[in-house]
């Protein structure tokens, strides 16, 4: 009997289909593993569980959501969540909610249901409210609740689970206190479309497409103040109104008068943009200019924000630009008009139903749309600076609107566009690059489409990771990087599925975003409520995914930057107490100095302060088994009772939410050809000692089979009441012994705790 001790160094292969478990030869074979649940892969190669969940709040209504990150400025913080429900946007800041003006509380009886005195509140039934800042019923601070029977100055509470508040028990109101109703906007997206939304955002400006609705332009005014409203599609200021022409040089009794109709119209030039508005209606004099002394003196009326006016004459039917001032007035003196400098034309190409595009960006300073239900291959390109003007002149000049289709072999109904490159246009048949061929910038006469793959899109938008677009393909669950060759000079991608099909068959992709710090992972919901990520680095050719499961199901991802991370956030749907809930929840951060501010819980809240044994404010979890960290010790088997948990012991630092399992699973253990031996795969094997190279760790479980684990037994130094420290290095665990054929290693972390695998290294003995 052989004894040799292996190694496994990196895990960057992540969790592998077992379609490739005999795949020995594969490189990637030697970082892959079978299991990797609620574990993410580092970029350089090491394996973690990943943070708990941390709550933020529930969904308007506990119902369908969709959430858009509108991201302004992230060196101030200020980024935000936009979570769209049926016909409303809530929005939210570093994990709270936008939330209205408060409203004195005076008083509160204890009765069932409590009345609750304000005067002059102005809520409305089904409003949702905080209340905080009481004295007396502290037992309703810091709740959400719901309004009811409201009068002028009263109203009572329901929670949130639409049970009146019987305050008969409570401690009797003192005094003070406040309430604040969350911040809403009207929003015209029912919630069977919410999940379809195409965004684009310059600064304080969103764009949003669906192609059911007419384009809209979200406006943040303020944190509390942002509006919705369809745009017009027309030049900044309105046409002028008609100038009036004057001849000031008398040519009456000239020998020679020949009487000839001369037509001019005004367009005024905006000071705050450049854009040039829409030509006043024309206004026409008779004068003979070849006379000495013809002069048409052409005046108008100031318009408020003109910068310039262009004064145009029209030839044979034609305007062209004749010349340009700031004065109120211009002299033609028989100036030949120039027609390669014609008057805007007004076009709105979304006017109706049928004509509103699918998606929208931004690209060389133009803004973009694309795919209508009446003209699903065409692509609209504003002018170029002025983003809502799609009018053009004729002749066209290299500024104004484009207008354009792809071409092909069969119908390609645009999905999403990308700037890359040129334009990326991803369709449901193929992959396009559109670009001004000879010349550095598209513009009306000169279009290049040129197709780069025939894969097609699924309706999800891609995601961009540096300078690689990945996009879901539309049949199948596969998804594909797409990033240009310089060989080829071409766009082109790989299948970043393949190794991990098993995770996508029979699924699609739902939603996903990407949190390029600190690990560079794409966050990916699957449509059977299911979530897997990415850990995505092509440099170094790091592609891996793993699953992660929780008590519940997973509907939508975002992420917002905050602080030095991007942060997930994530609409999970629950059961609680026996209804459903729909509630917000953002990926906690693992930047933690010792146990106690480690935090792996999901639906999870935290507490900070002086020592308490009673931690309340979990009401979202009412019902449920928690798990709990206090103090960097391990509570578990605690039931949520009217939002609260009485902890054995009192504790400071306090982690309470539903616990989940993380779990490592190494594939078979492959020595190549062994001088002697041969292959060792499909030979009896067990695992003796193993040897982990660990990270910041504590409280795992080794074995040779899930059922077969021993756990880890860690305390050395530490005062038998404190918190064990978090372990970096190498120890040693000898697990219960079994032999089997692949000689696979589990290792489990089901306490609330941090695990970060480094290497593993089994000593291996081989039989017959």
């Amino acid at each position: 009997m052989a004894i040799m001790r292996t190694m496994q160094p990196s895990f960057t292969a992540g969790e592998l289909s077992p379609a490739l478990w005999a795949r020995v030869d594969l490189a990637k074979y030697a970082s892959g593993l079978k299991i990797a649940k609620n574990i993410f892969i580092h970029p350089h190669g090491g394996a973690s569980n990943r943070a708990g969940f941390q709550f933020v709040a529930e969904t308007r209504g506990s119902g369908i959501a969709r959430q858009i990150p509108f991201i302004f400025d992230a060196a101030t913080n200020q980024t935000y969540d936009l979570v769209f429900t049926d016909l409303k946007l809530r929005i939210y800041r570093a994990g709270s909610p936008i939330l209205n003006t408060a409203k004195t509380i005076t008083g509160i009886t204890k009765a069932n249901p409590g009345v609750v005195t304000s005067a002059a509140h102005g809520y409305a039934n089904g409003q949702e409210i905080v209340v905080t800042g009481i004295a007396g019923m502290t037992e309703l601070n810091g709740r959400n609740f719901i309004v009811a029977n409201v009068t002028t100055n009263t109203f009572t509470l329901k929670d949130m689970y639409g049970v009146a508040v019987d305050t008969t028990n409570y401690t009797a109101y003192s005094s003070a206190g406040s309430a604040r109703s969350l911040y809403e906007v009207t929003s015209p997206y029912a919630e069977a479309d919410i999940g379809n939304l195409v965004v684009a955002q310059d600064k304080d400006v969103m764009f949003i497409t669906h192609v059911k609705y007419a384009p809209r332009k979200l406006s943040r005014l303020a944190d509390d103040n942002w509006t919705i409203g369809t745009v017009t599609f027309a030049p900044t200021l309105a046409a002028p109104s008609a100038p009036t022409v004057t001849t000031p040089g008398d040519t009456s009794g000239d020998t020679g008068y020949t009487p000839t109709a001369y037509y001019y119209s005004i367009a005024v030039i905006s000071s705050a943009n450049g854009d040039e508005s829409l030509p006043s209606p024309a206004t026409g004099v008779t004068n003979d200019l070849d006379l000495a002394g013809g002069i048409n003196r052409i005046s108008w009326s100031a318009v408020s924000g003109a910068s310039r006016y262009i004064v145009y004459k029209y030839d044979n039917g034609l305007a062209g630009y004749i010349g340009a001032t700031t004065a109120l007035q211009f002299d033609d003196e028989n100036i030949t008009a120039d027609l390669a400098q014609a008057p805007q034309e007004a076009n709105n190409p979304f006017a109706g139903a049928g004509d509103y595009p699918r998606c929208v960006t931004f690209f060389e300073q133009r803004l973009g749309f694309a795919g209508s239900e009446n003209n699903p291959s065409a692509v609209w390109l504003g002018q170029t600076g002025n983003y809502e003007n799609f009018g053009s002149a004729t002749p066209a000049t290299a500024s104004d609107a484009i207008i354009f289709s792809i071409r092909s072999r069969e119908k390609n109904e645009i999905r999403g566009i990308v700037p890359l490159r040129g334009l990326g246009v991803f369709t449901s048949a193929a992959e396009w690059m559109v670009t001004g061929g000879s010349q550095d910038f598209i513009s009306p006469s000169q279009i290049v489409t040129r197709p780069q793959s025939y894969r097609g899109m699924a309706y999800v938008q891609p995601v961009v990771v540096g300078n690689v677009v990945l996009f879901p393909q539309s049949r199948g669950g596969v998804i594909r990087d797409f990033s240009y060759d310089f060989a080829t000079d071409a766009f082109t991608g790989s299948d970043l599925t393949i190794l991990a099909r098993h995770l996508f068959e029979g699924r699609s992709i739902k939603a996903w975003a990407y949190a390029q710090s600190p690990h560079s992972i794409v966050w990916t919901v699957l449509d059977d409520g299911s979530l897997v990520s990415l850990t995505y680095m092509r440099e170094h050719e790091v592609w891996a995914w793993t699953r992660h499961e929780t008590d519940g199901t997973f509907e939508d991802v975002t992420v917002l930057p905050e602080g030095d991370e991007d942060v997930p956030y994530l609409i999970v749907k629950r059961t609680i107490n026996g209804q459903t809930k729909r509630y917000i929840e953002r990926l906690h951060t693992r930047e933690f100095s010792s146990a106690s501010g480690a935090f792996f819980v999901d639906s999870g809240l935290s507490y900070e302060g002086s020592p308490v044994t009673t931690v309340r404010g979990l009401y979202h979890l009412e019902g449920k088994t928690v798990s709990v960290l206090a103090d960097g010790n391990v509570v578990k088997g605690l039931v949520v009772t009217d939002g609260a948990i009485t902890l054995p012991n009192a504790a400071s630092t306090v982690h309470a939410g539903l616990g989940y399992e993380a779990l490592l699973k190494t594939l078979d253990i492959d020595l190549g050809m062994v001088k002697g031996l041969g292959t060792v795969q499909g030979r009896y094997k067990s695992v003796g000692e193993v040897t982990l190279r660990v990270e910041d760790t504590r409280g795992i479980f080794v074995g040779p089979r899930e059922d077969r684990l021993t756990e880890w037994k860690q305390r050395q130094y530490e005062n038998w009441d404190a918190a064990i420290d978090l372990f970096t290095g190498d120890f040693s665990i000898t697990p219960t012994g079994d032999w089997t054929r692949g000689g696979t290693v589990f290792i489990k972390q089901t306490d609330p705790l941090p695990m970060t695998i480094l290497a593993i290294l089994p000593d291996l003995a081989l039989g017959g």
